[in-house]
């Protein structure tokens, strides 16, 4: 007879080693299809379950060894348990396959945060231009996000296809994603998500379903935008990732030195379409001014003008966005007809004049003058991206268009 404390220590090693040989056995099943695995990326549930699985008060040993693998499988999104018994119908063995994927998905994205930090040099990550002084970490970054994302929806397919063959379920299913994420796209997510834009990403490409359990289902895969992907955020999440990804296209050349000053010129069809947003105040020219200690470049035009001034549309439009940042305070964000956007910022309160979604006419009041955020006296700020999304100087449209007064250089 062996010692009980003997026994103990005996039945413990048993269920690591069968812990163990369960694990090695559903990782080798696997390889063909999982991504290379990456240090740290177990999910964070996985210490939760080795620890049921080895001190479980209601399971045995060897039950526990199989009993982890199988929820570490389930967790990855490697099985969708639609076999089990309670998934009776199509329906839920269909639902049971599209959660199995957009869990692996999740998964197949995780990244290997801690090689990547150590490319970044004199990194501040509430700063533009330490963005714009990392392009090579953040090229890197794009490359191995844009390959993770091929290859996890190809495992996604190959999960989806494989539980449905088993449920009986026609399937169709169209081509992969096509992801072009550059170093900009990656540094604006990065800026507002940090090391969550995996989650983002994965949110954004999940696989999503056409049709019925009985009648067919289409695969199909989502080609989201800069905006969709930012969208999984919060609004102010959103925002700001648009606001970033604006500025690197505007600021910064390709390999991230600072890009010269260009004169946007516009149609004389376009240039009648547009007004002074506060009548009577003096347009000036600050045109890429240094700002916030030199660490980001000016992107608008300032217009002085007192405290709680009418601050009018300057053309039809649409409301895009409204709220408080940081740096534009209160502001409210209109795209016109032709897909230039005109930021209005510094607002003295979040408007109570128009809401996300309005159209909205030129010469409409949408806000008063105020001096919030980042600003020192009462002013409207007024910026303008073009449909390519990149900021171009107000100054030239407003000089051009013949509207004034106008402070020459």
């Amino acid at each position: 007879m062996l010692h009980p404390l003997k026994r103990k220590i005996t039945l413990v090693l048993l269920s690591v080693l069968l812990l163990a040989a369960s694990t090695a056995s559903v990782r080798s099943s696997l390889a063909q299809d999982a991504p290379a695995a990456q240090a740290g990326d177990a999910p964070d549930e996985t210490a939760a379950i080795l620890t049921e699985a080895c001190c479980g008060a209601n399971t045995g040993a060897g039950d526990s060894a199989a009993f982890a693998a199988e929820e570490l499988r389930w967790e990855a999104g490697y099985i969708s348990q639609t076999t089990q018994s309670n998934l009776k119908t199509r329906s839920q063995r269909l639902g049971a396959a599209f959660s199995a994927a957009e869990r692996l998905m999740q998964t197949s994205l995780q990244t290997d945060w801690a090689g990547w930090n150590e490319k970044l040099t004199a990194f501040t990550p509430d700063v533009y231009d330490s963005y714009a002084q990392n392009v090579l970490a953040f090229s890197d970054l794009a490359q191995s996000l844009n390959g993770a994302v091929q290859s996890a929806s190809a495992a996604c397919a190959r999960g989806i296809s494989r539980d449905l063959r088993a449920a009986e379920i026609p399937l169709e299913a169209a081509s992969q994603p096509e992801t072009t994420l550059g170093w900009r796209e990656c540094a604006a997510l990065y800026y507002v998500f940090g090391e969550g834009l995996t989650d983002a990403l994965a949110q954004s490409f999940a696989p999503e379903q056409e049709g019925s359990a009985y009648s067919g289902v289409a695969l199909l895969w989502p080609n989201p935008s800069f905006e969709q992907i930012a969208a999984c955020g919060t609004h102010d999440q959103l925002v700001e990732a648009v606001l970033a990804l604006d500025y690197f296209n505007t600021v910064y050349n390709d390999d991230g030195s600072v890009a010269p000053v260009e004169v946007h010129v516009y149609s004389k069809e376009y240039l009648a379409t547009v007004a002074h947003p506060v009548p009577g105040g003096l347009i000036k020219d600050g045109w890429y001014d240094p700002r916030s200690h030199r660490t980001r470049l000016h992107v608008g035009t300032d217009i002085r003008r007192n405290a709680k001034t009418p601050i009018l549309a300057a053309t039809d439009g649409v409301v895009k966005y409204i709220g408080y940042l940081p740096i534009p305070g209160y502001y409210v964000m209109i795209e016109d007809p032709y897909g230039y956007t005109y930021h209005y910022y510094h607002m003295y309160e979040l408007t109570t004049f128009v809401k996300e979604g309005d159209a909205v006419k030129q010469g409409q009041q949408i806000g008063i003058v105020g001096s919030t955020g980042n600003s020192v006296a009462y002013h409207l700020h007024l910026g303008l991206v073009s449909p390519e999304g990149k900021y171009l100087n107000p100054y030239d449209l407003f000089v051009q268009a013949g509207i004034g007064p106008i402070l020459e250089n």
